[in-house]
């Protein structure tokens, strides 16, 4: 099972992405629009990067990194998912659901058998507010070194 320090090294290892679906923009899959990445980290690691976005509430948005450990019993694990302000305050005391927020996933969650970082454990950040601006904070902190390519008009200033 992955480590603390295990998990960090693979969310700070430069990427590439090898492939996009759909290759030119999203699909609409009922009200979200989406696309998926393939990636390939620096030791030959394999991720998936899941990018959706509710069509009519902007707000509502999820950019995650999957990482494929090719191990059947272990499977792929999300490591990270940064989350827009999808505005669900009443759900958590701590009214997360209202800022845009992170969630990493720990050891101590792989260890209890959980694949997803949990809502317990997050992250409130302002260094994001807007889906455009998610993109752009996420794929400067994993690392991928061509996401412009792939994303012209929504990644400017990489």
């Amino acid at each position: 099972m992955l480590t603390n320090q295990q998990i960090e090294g693979l969310l700070l290892m430069p990427k590439a992405i090898t492939d996009k679906q759909p290759a030119k923009g999203y699909r609409d899959e009922g009200l979200h629009k989406r696309c998926n990445l393939q990636l390939t980290g620096s030791d030959d690691e394999r991720f998936v990067v899941f990018v959706r976005q509710h069509s009519t509430f902007i707000e509502n948005y999820s950019i995650g990194l999957r990482y494929q450990t090719g191990d059947s019993s272990v499977g792929t694990i999300t490591l990270i998912r940064y989350n827009g302000p999808h505005g669900e305050e009443r759900r958590q005391p701590g009214g997360h659901f209202a800022v845009p927020h992170i969630h990493r996933i720990t050891e101590v969650e792989l260890l209890s058998g959980s694949r997803e970082p949990q809502e317990s454990h997050r992250e409130l950040t302002d260094r994001y507010g807007t889906f455009e601006e998610a993109l752009q904070v996420f794929f400067t902190d994993m690392k991928v070194e061509n996401a412009s390519d792939y994303f012209e008009s929504q990644l400017p200033l990489l």
